[in-house]
């Protein structure tokens, strides 16, 4: 949602200016007027890191330790209005710290805690607030935030595994490329100078390699601003919807990491379904719920799909089948599960089968991708190392040494 500065004028005559979320101005202006106030104006703040989809998301880790100690608030049974007091007291200014106090003012206004937290769908999970709302209709609230709280550190886990197996290539990939411009731009004009001060007939190789370095020493400042626009470029674009949709069948076509990446929003459908049923939310809503929150832009396209088939009376797993792209073994399950009406149980077994799966992938990864990527980049490094001594051992064979 955007954000809007707003000028109010209150009943006593007092000016006021206030900051709001929405989908659009009519929308805040309805909002303000029944409140009582008279609207003067309404105007969109302009954010260049949201115009760049660079907003700036509440850090889960920091969601996290805000939901155990609200948890902890809602157990011993203080209201939660305050409870939000009390937890605001002690936070340092950031935006989750805005965020908080925008919803503390919207449970003022009568509000429930899960509409209030429904125009952050972009900063936090998209699928909390369904949460809420089912903890708050059952009574469980404290239980709710619990198997959320489970349930996004298993996430971050996740998450965690799969950034540190991919360092140590990119490590390995970076170190690569700066020797490579070393050797390209420093070292093969020296020996160029050499041979050419010696008139010596130089083999075929080291005068491509020369050649290839003389032309990337004249173009390489060219080279680094084209790559720098043309990362810019592809960072902008992939953060566009169209964009993200390419970028995610790119990496579902690499092997090994696309399984990784399957298996990752597999396990995070199977896990928030099984959250959002067990909570009492309704099987089409739980789905339309999903399809948001998980981080696949295609794969939630593909489950609003489903979404869509279920509205019409369609079975969950022959739907998912048509549309989705799963594991086997989680067709299967959800199968069993939807006949046997124990979907909720199977749906938590999809779940722990898959996070074992992406465990063993991403071993394997960071056990086969660092040794080949550090092949690749060492013999590469040496074709230059024997292109540019070449000529010396020639120069030995005519001396007869």
């Amino acid at each position: 949602m955007a954000i809007y500065n707003v000028k109010l004028g209150s009943n006593e005559g007092d000016v006021i200016f206030r900051r709001a979320r929405g989908s659009s101005a009519p929308e805040i202006a309805a909002q303000f007027r029944g409140e009582g106030y008279y609207v003067f104006s309404i105007k969109r703040e302009f954010s260049a890191s949201r115009f760049l989809g660079l907003q700036r998301k509440v850090p889960i880790k920091d969601f996290l330790v805000f939901n155990k100690e609200f948890r902890g608030l809602v157990r011993s049974g203080i209201p939660i209005v305050e409870g939000f007091d009390i937890l605001l007291k002690r936070m340092k200014d950031t935006p989750m710290k805005d965020m908080l106090q925008e919803v503390r003012e919207a449970l003022t206004r009568g509000e429930s805690l899960s509409t209030a937290f429904q125009r952050y769908g972009d900063e936090i999970p998209r699928y909390y607030p369904a949460l809420i709302q089912a903890g708050e209709q059952s009574g469980g609230l404290s239980e709710v935030l619990a198997r959320f709280i489970s349930q996004e550190e298993r996430i971050r886990k996740a998450r965690k595994k799969f950034r540190q197996a991919l360092t140590y290539p990119m490590i390995l990939l970076m170190a690569g490329i700066m020797a490579l411009y070393v050797l390209m731009t420093r070292a093969m004009p020296e020996f160029a100078a050499l041979y050419q001060s010696a008139d010596q007939q130089l083999p075929l190789l080291t005068r491509m390699v020369i050649g290839l370095s003389d032309w990337f020493a004249a173009w390489s400042l060219h080279l680094l601003v084209a790559s720098a626009g043309a990362g810019i470029f592809l960072f902008s674009y992939f953060k566009t919807e169209r964009g993200a949709r390419v970028g995610e069948k790119m990496l579902l076509s690499i092997p090994i990491l696309g399984t990784v990446r399957l298996l990752q929003n597999q396990n995070i459908f199977s896990r928030a379904m099984r959250l959002l049923i067990d909570g009492g939310v309704p099987l089409p809503q739980a789905l339309a719920i999903v399809a948001d929150a998980v981080p696949s832009r295609v794969f939630g396209a593909d489950l609003h799909k489903v979404h869509g088939d279920l509205i019409q009376g369609e079975p969950l797993q022959e739907s998912l089948d048509r549309h989705a792209r799963l594991t086997e073994m989680a067709s299967e399950m959800i199968r069993v599960g939807e006949a046997t009406g124990t979907l909720a149980e199977m749906l938590e077994y999809v779940a722990e089968h898959g996070e074992e799966k992406s465990e063993d992938y991403l071993e394997m990864v960071s056990g086969m991708v660092a040794p080949l990527m550090l092949l690749f980049i060492g013999l590469l490094i040496s074709f230059l190392v024997i292109a540019m001594y070449l000529p010396m051992f020639g120069s030995y064979e005519n001396l007869g040494i």
